[in-house]
């Protein structure tokens, strides 16, 4: 996979660490949400930029962080 087919990795970590949340915690906040389709694997992958993100990760990841989508795609 391109690198650049996933944008939002580093900053879903960058904004986790902040936060001083585990993967696993970030995990346990996006099911809260009611939203399955994520693993700690998965988001280790979003964060690696190994993994595409798709359009439900993206909104849920952000709604757990509690920051604007557009946060997510910050350069």
């Amino acid at each position: 996979m391109r690198r650049d087919a996933n944008l939002i990795g580093r900053n879903v970590a960058r904004l986790r660490d902040q936060q001083r949340l585990t993967q696993n915690m970030l995990v346990a906040k996006v099911e809260v949400l009611n939203f399955f389709g994520i693993t700690r694997d998965v988001l280790s992958n979003i964060e690696l930029q190994k993994y595409v993100a798709t359009d439900k990760h993206v909104y849920f990841l952000a709604k757990a962080l509690k920051v604007e989508i557009a946060e997510l795609f910050r350069p």
